[in-house]
């Protein structure tokens, strides 16, 4: 069975104000695109309610770094109370969402996700052994770039979000 070894687990940002849902995805995408991840979105759902929407988005990318390990996150973005507003800026209307937004991050590093090591016991063992004393020494480095990656997206997020905060 492939290990999994959690390197950010569920840290969350949170934000209530002006934002576009379709924003939110965009700046997913480009994040994906920029650091070579396959973006998968699992889930969309979206429900309007008497107080507003509510958009529930998982997305799962994964980045294969060997043949041996990738990186996996699940990230889950969670707008409530969405409605729509008419803001005049400059001199010009845009039409925004308004809601609340919850965004939750966790990321793992995964190993032999291709169940190569785990067809005999002898293998098993020399996997055990290989983890420990051989590629153990990249993990650390792993570790840094998922670290890395996830904070580039969060910062990318916070960075949106406080576009609009003094509309």
């Amino acid at each position: 069975m492939a290990e999994r070894q959690i390197v950010v687990d569920e840290e969350r940002i949170t934000y209530e104000g002006l934002f576009l849902v379709k924003d939110l995805i965009k700046i997913f995408y480009d994040w994906s695109g920029d650091k070579g991840y396959i973006p998968i979105e699992t889930r969309h759902v979206e429900v309007a309610k008497e107080d507003g929407k509510t958009v529930e988005i998982d997305f799962n990318p994964f980045k294969k770094v060997t043949d041996f390990s990738k990186n996996v996150f699940q990230i889950k973005l969670m707008c409530t109370g969405v409605t729509d507003v008419v803001v005049e800026q400059e001199g010009q209307r845009k039409k925004l969402n308004q809601g609340k937004v919850q965004l939750i991050f966790t990321c793992w590093l995964e190993t032999d996700y291709e169940h190569r090591w785990e067809t005999k016991p002898l293998f098993y063992v020399i996997r055990t052994f290989f983890e420990k004393y051989v590629y153990g020494r990249f993990v650390a480095g792993y570790h840094t770039a998922i670290k890395n990656d996830v904070k580039t997206l969060q910062d990318s997020y916070k960075a949106y979000l406080n576009l609009y905060k003094y509309v």
